[in-house]
């Protein structure tokens, strides 16, 4: 049983570091991976191969070709398990026993599989049913008549700019959603990797593709799945991201018995503790 871990980050570099360490002393002989989109990580020490870095815009397509260039590089190393991880994860569990658990699972992977409804929808079907492209900035007339072409056509604000999106029918269907962060056996990687030309093209459009693209095309697979991402988050109402997660939380993160957390803060007291308990 060999386990590779694909850890993405943009920011914090101690913190990221911080978790390399944990993740080669708790697997001393596991493949680490790392795309740092920022200055280069001095990580040679620990045997951190470097996925070669690009800039990265939330949401868009640069995100996705991300994950498919950290999932290839993989695949060229030996591995039973991959393991998708941000840089402010952290393990809630010693490693030894997270992957003794990853080879008895009888699944291929631990991935949610929420379906997405076709339009009219909710957010997910705006984000998947539909091809964008970024435009100027269309003004108020303008906007006024494509409110008017919905929903055919809509409008989207992104912190990267304007896009237009214009509803399609996908390749490859249902539409699954659900969380960036995946623990996959080496032939659902594959899988996700090799995801037909047709597929990546759609979703590479899409709002926030990496949330999606491997969700859908591991479920159409047919492989053995498990909804549960085995990844322990807390999300105040109506909040975008997940809260940072501190001393408060501890007792609950442990007493879930998931392998791993998000998000920490960097340098928080509440790192050191669970460097303690593992």
């Amino acid at each position: 049983m060999s386990v590779a871990y694909l850890v993405f980050s943009h920011r914090h570099p101690e913190q990221v570091l911080r978790l390399l360490r944990t993740l080669r002393e708790g697997s001393p002989g596991a493949v680490l991976l790392s795309h740092h989109d920022g200055p280069p990580l001095e990580a040679r020490a620990l045997r951190v191969e470097r996925v070669p870095a690009s800039p990265v815009t939330w949401g868009g397509a640069s995100q996705l070709l991300m994950l498919l260039r950290g999932l290839q590089q993989a695949l060229t190393r030996d591995f039973d398990w991959l393991v998708v991880l941000s840089g402010q994860d952290y393990p809630l569990r010693p490693l030894a026993a997270i992957e003794r658990d990853l080879a008895r699972s009888g699944v291929d992977g631990f991935v949610e599989g929420i379906e997405v409804p076709p339009p009219p929808g909710d957010e997910f079907s705006r984000r998947y049913f539909y091809r964008y492209r970024r435009v100027v900035e269309p003004g108020r007339l303008a906007r006024r008549g494509l409110r008017a072409a919905a929903p055919h056509l809509l409008v989207r604000d992104m912190p990267a700019g304007v896009l237009l999106g214009r509803r399609v029918t996908p390749p490859l269907l249902p539409v699954r959603r659900g969380s960036d962060w995946l623990s996959l056996s080496r032939r659902a990687v594959e899988t996700v990797a090799g995801a037909p030309r047709e597929v990546i093209e759609h979703f590479r459009r899409t709002i926030l593709p990496t949330e999606a693209l491997p969700h859908t095309v591991l479920y159409a697979s047919g492989l053995p799945l498990s909804g549960d991402t085995r990844r322990y988050t807390r999300w105040d109402a109506g909040a975008p991201h997940p809260h940072l997660l501190g001393m408060d939380d501890l007792d609950a993160m442990l007493g879930s018995g998931l392998d791993f957390a998000r998000k920490f803060p960097p340098g928080d007291a509440v790192l050191d503790e669970l460097d303690r308990v593992l």
